[in-house]
C-alpha cells in the first residue's frame, strides 16, 4: 500500500463507512488504490485552488472540496457508485 497521507486515510475511512458496495467493487477490479490516489489528488488541488486562487476561508473551502470530491453521498442516494467517481472526474468544481 502507497504513503497514506490524513486526507486518503478520511477518505477511505468515509467511503467504508457510507460506501461500502463501492468500495468493494474498487478492490474487486483492482482500481481502489488508483481511485483514492485521484480523488485524494482532485481534493487537495481544489482545496488549493480556493483557499490561494480565490482566498476562500479555509473551512468553507475544506466542505466544498471534500463534499465535491471525497466525502460522497450514502450509496443509497446514486444508482452506480464507481459512475459516481468517473462522472466527478469529467465536471469542473463548482466555485461560488
Amino acid at each position: 500500500m502507497q504513503n497514506e497521507s490524513r486526507l486518503r486515510q478520511m477518505i477511505l475511512s468515509h467511503w467504508e463507512a457510507h460506501r461500502p458496495r463501492m468500495v468493494e467493487e474498487l478492490r474487486s477490479q483492482n482500481l481502489l488504490e488508483e481511485t483514492l490516489t485521484q480523488v485524494e489528488e482532485q481534493t487537495a488541488d481544489l482545496l488549493h485552488l480556493l483557499v490561494s486562487v480565490e482566498k476562500m476561508d479555509y473551512q468553507e473551502a475544506w466542505e466544498i472540496a471534500t463534499r465535491e470530491w471525497a466525502f460522497l453521498p450514502t450509496e443509497d442516494s446514486e444508482s452506480s457508485p464507481i459512475d459516481s467517481i468517473r462522472n466527478r472526474k469529467k465536471r469542473p468544481p463548482v466555485i461560488s
